[in-house]
């Protein structure tokens, strides 16, 4: 994909007309997302001026860093000041750009803590990538081409640079970034573009967030290439001659307990669960993001192919009408409120002969925040909007609120020789009198066997199309309790059995 690009000569460049223009596109001191704040810090570090002000602003960068990282090494985009016990939220295409953030800044002078800092990053993607070219699926800008370009360019700058790498680590570095070119290649469209993600198609059916543009992250992913190609010095400068990848992990259990990602990988399948569940970003009043979704497997490759559909970011009225698109996160209504198993107080994770089992329980979480309705309320949400740029409102996504008075306890098993999910949900006794429904019980969303979905609909999802399931009736939740075992096979020919 990179060699297309073509090299072209750099024209010369009038600084002071530079530093106008920059004048005008002031960097803000604060901003939503941790990857916005850490973006605009390494372009203070690469615009400082004196050695003093590089010094300074090196320094805030460092300490961004130590604050947004997990122990294991992956970005925490959410909240401002994390607290794993609280909630977290690590989408990988946001990790993605903190590895080109941390390559950024090291590439106007090298840095021992920010470098290692960018090997622990890098190697935190033991987690995710595989051999197929897949490298994401979790959280917002799901498999996104955003993602995707931050990531080669952070590769393909390392070995733009002579010596940068040892011939071995080289020689790995050019396999993962050939495997995520060929991966590309078939998300090629006819007029020559690149679709947003693996499965084709366009919008929020084909997993597309309301900022993701099919001409805006073109431009970002030939930008970004054509530059480390033309030797950008900011995209070239990094030197790693004692990191060795970690990116093939041997068979079994890989994890990082603090974020609550899990990567299972046996002789057939290759899964990445997320665990206990994070926090949502964009938890809004109309929208769901089940993406994030605790006990959920959300990407699953059986012999290198991917075959099960990420979790989807739907409306609530879309979601109530259509619960099975769920997939196999459980949706509960109480109230006409949606209530899902996005966060689990506790899970425990066991190796077993036949693969990994995980159990955990909690109680459903509220998916969408409650409206305003009196006065005091709709004043403080436009105070928190004008004065604040919503701040108060993100952080109802770090700590929703619960049903009360209902819980469950959740068992999934992956069965590696046989290539199957086994699910287990048990609906606790409940202390209320009555009003909760389980509205898709056994439902688990099976890609069908083709590369890609040409055409829009409700049945695609980020990996491509999905396989239809008839409606199934919702459960009431019974007052003694109950339990409910479904198995989704992962071959080609597999199906879901109650």
């Amino acid at each position: 994909m990179a060699e297309t690009l073509g090299r072209q000569e750099s024209p010369d460049v009038d600084l002071r007309s530079v530093r106008a223009m920059r004048s005008l596109c002031p960097l803000a001191r604060i901003y939503p997302s941790n990857n916005w704040s850490l973006l605009a810090q390494a372009l203070r570090v690469r615009e400082a001026e004196s050695p003093r002000r590089l010094a300074w602003e090196r320094r805030r960068l460092r300490a961004q860093v130590r604050r947004w990282t997990t122990r294991e090494g992956g970005f925490i985009d959410f909240p401002r000041r994390p607290n794993a016990e609280r909630g977290i939220a690590t989408p990988v295409a946001y990790h993605l750009k903190y590895l080109l953030c941390l390559h950024l800044a090291l590439g106007r002078d090298p840095d021992p803590e920010l470098e290692r800092a960018l090997i622990r990053g890098l190697d935190w993607l033991r987690l995710f990538l595989t051999d197929a070219g897949y490298c994401g699926g979790f959280g917002r800008s799901n498999h996104a081409l955003f993602g995707d370009a931050c990531l080669l360019t952070v590769l393909h700058g390392l070995l733009q640079r002579p010596d940068a790498l040892r011939p071995d680590a080289a020689q790995e570095v050019l396999r993962v970034a050939r495997n995520i070119r060929q991966r590309l290649e078939r998300q090629r469209r006819d007029d020559g573009l690149l679709w947003l993600t693996p499965g084709g198609g366009c919008g929020e059916s084909a997993g597309w967030d309301g900022y993701m543009f099919l001409s805006v992250y073109n431009a970002w992913f030939a930008g970004l290439l054509s530059a480390t190609i033309n030797g950008h010095p900011w995209l070239t400068g990094t030197s790693l001659p004692d990191w060795t990848p970690a990116w093939n992990p041997e068979q079994g259990i890989h994890e990082d307990r603090e974020a609550g990602l899990l990567r299972f990988r046996g002789e057939r399948v290759d899964a990445q669960i997320s665990t206990r569940g994070q926090a949502v970003q964009g938890f809004g009043r109309s929208m769901v993001d089940l993406r994030q979704a605790a006990m959920c497997p959300f990407h699953v490759e059986v012999d290198g192919r991917p075959v099960v559909a990420p979790p989807p970011r739907i409306s609530a009225e879309s979601l109530k009408k259509h619960p099975e698109h769920a997939g196999g996160t459980p949706i509960v209504e109480a109230d006409e409120v949606l209530f899902g198993m996005t966060r689990l107080d506790a899970v425990t994770v066991e190796a077993v002969d036949s693969g990994v089992v995980l159990t955990g329980s909690g109680s459903p979480v509220r998916l969408t925040r409650a409206p305003e309705r009196t006065f005091w309320d709709r004043l403080r949400a436009t105070l928190d909007w004008r004065l604040l740029g919503g701040h108060l409102g993100r952080q109802q996504g770090v700590r929703p609120p619960t049903l009360a008075g209902y819980r469950w306890v959740a068992r999934l098993e992956i069965d590696d020789a046989k290539a199957v999910l086994r699910y287990q949900l048990s609906l606790q006794p409940s202390t209320i009198a009555e009003g909760a429904r389980w509205l898709n019980p056994a439902a688990a969303r099976r890609l069908e066997s083709v590369d890609r979905a040409e055409d829009g609909g409700s049945d695609m999802s980020t990996l491509g199309r999905v396989q239809r399931r008839e409606k199934i009736d919702p459960i009431p939740w019974p007052s003694s309790g109950c339990s409910h075992s479904w198995i989704v096979e992962l071959e080609t020919t597999g199906a879901v059995t109650d």
